[in-house]
């Protein structure tokens, strides 16, 4: 009989354990269960500004493809001799290249290597650019540099797009300037470093003195020679490139300047957490 009793005390003990465990265990459930947060209003007041800065990208790119319908007589020009002086240079490329391999020193060496560095890093100056201008405070120098950050998205956009159709062969891939396999990986013409250089300094020599414009286009040009200096690219990839760039950064320019001030500038900002981030302030002029 001691024995029952003792089996029967046993479970009743343990029972009055398990219940309190459970009971809670019951209660912090549901504080345990996944629950989708929805955004703060702090949060939702900058989606209507990155929609916006969106649509002024497309606006432009939409502006900038659709041109060949509305070239002027100046317009077309220009592309008919862009075309023509491309065509010619393919017919040099080997030569020309040739040529500038033969002049190399150890002087010029290292000058184009860094104009090389600054042509393989387009979209990081340009973003260094704009925060040289907010330590200066210089609404100048923060306009241009937002402007041509949205230049050297869409020059690499379009840059990409042609170069996949046209399919020309680089130096590195065949030592014929005429070999084209369009469609495929080769994309060596428009030269992507010459377009990009170009498109930043076509939106920072906007509007300048002739001198200051040279001073731009200058770096511009020493940038795209270094493509040709280490045979990365053939003269008719970099002059194609090099037009390009500069006619969508002084499109992106022209078409974003209102007044001379900035459609768009990047504020730091403290949220009422603590947390730091950067808020976007776009003002459109109707």
């Amino acid at each position: 009989m001691s024995e029952v009793v003792r089996i029967i005390f046993i479970c009743g003990l343990c029972f009055g354990v398990m219940i309190p465990q459970v009971h809670a265990q019951s209660e912090t459930e549901p504080d345990r269960q996944l629950r989708i947060l929805e955004p703060s209003d702090e949060i939702r007041r900058l989606d209507p500004a990155f929609q916006m800065i969106m649509e002024k990208i497309d606006g432009d790119l939409r502006h900038i493809l659709s041109s060949p319908m509305r070239l002027t007589p100046k317009g077309t020009a220009i592309t008919g001799l862009t075309l023509l002086g491309t065509l010619f240079l393919i017919t040099k490329d080997e030569e020309y290249l040739s040529d500038i391999a033969d002049s190399r020193d150890e002087n010029s060496d290292d000058i184009f290597e860094r104009l090389r560095v600054l042509g393989r890093n387009v979209p990081s100056t340009a973003a260094g650019m704009y925060l040289l201008g907010y330590f200066l405070d210089s609404k100048s120098l923060k306009s241009s540099s937002l402007e041509s950050l949205e230049a050297v998205a869409i020059t690499a956009l379009i840059t990409a797009g042609s170069g996949y159709a046209i399919g020309h062969k680089g130096p590195d891939d065949s030592v014929n300037s005429n070999d084209f396999e369009p469609f495929n990986k080769y994309r060596s013409m428009p030269d992507m470093d010459s377009s990009l250089i170009f498109s930043v300094a076509g939106v920072f020599a906007y509007d300048k003195h002739f001198l200051e414009a040279m001073l731009y286009y200058g770096i511009a040009a020493g940038t795209a020679y270094s493509r040709l200096y280490f045979q990365d690219a053939w003269p008719s990839d970099v002059f194609l490139g090099s037009i390009l760039g500069t006619v969508i950064g002084r499109t992106v320019a022209a078409r974003s300047r209102n007044g001379g001030e900035s459609n768009f500038t990047l504020l730091p900002v403290l949220e009422h957490n603590g947390q730091a981030a950067i808020g976007l302030k776009v003002e459109f002029k109707l």
